[in-house]
């Protein structure tokens, strides 16, 4: 999601900042779209702060509540930070106190895509971005429906290197 969120962020005109513990994936993240490239040792809101010592106006967080908190702190003040993965393996906060976590003025929301939204979704638009090279989307593998195991274990273990596109005949 994060390699097609930057593609689409880039197309509006946007500048990207995106992070990886990855150092092997950062030409891969300037190619769908990421102007920087954080390297993520567990925090980056130190690293983001010294590159905007008044934070970003958004942030997409995908990880989860396991890195909330420290992507909140990428934020200025105004900034919205949406969260819409849950890929830490942890699904709820402990001992959350909203207060305490969320800095002053930073607004929080989530998006978690549901039928109707997705419904809603211009694909024709996109395939014909996606067709035309104006809209870059890094495929790491392709697969045949018949391997959709194999697939699957391959995005469980992040080992993609891009989209995984799955042919259905």
């Amino acid at each position: 999601m994060g390699l097609a969120a930057a593609a689409i962020a880039k197309n509006f005109e946007a500048h990207v900042s995106s992070t990886t513990r990855n150092p092997d994936r950062i030409a891969m993240l300037r190619l769908s779209g990421a102007d920087e490239v954080f390297q993520d040792g567990g925090a980056i809101a130190e690293d983001v702060r010294r590159a905007y010592p008044k934070g970003v106006d958004k942030v997409l967080e995908l990880i989860g509540t396991t890195t909330l908190e420290d992507s909140l702190h990428c934020a200025r003040e105004g900034g919205v930070v949406c969260i819409t993965g849950i890929v830490g393996n942890k699904w709820a906060f402990e001992n959350f106190a909203p207060m305490e976590k969320i800095p002053t003025a930073v607004c929080l929301t989530s998006y978690a895509g549901e039928s109707a939204d997705f419904m809603s979704t211009p694909l024709e638009e996109l395939s014909q971005q996606i067709a035309a090279g104006t809209l870059r989307v890094q495929i790491g593998r392709v697969f045949q429906i018949d391997q959709i195991v194999e697939a699957h274990r391959l995005m469980e273990e992040n080992k993609a290197g891009g989209k995984i596109v799955i042919l259905v005949p």
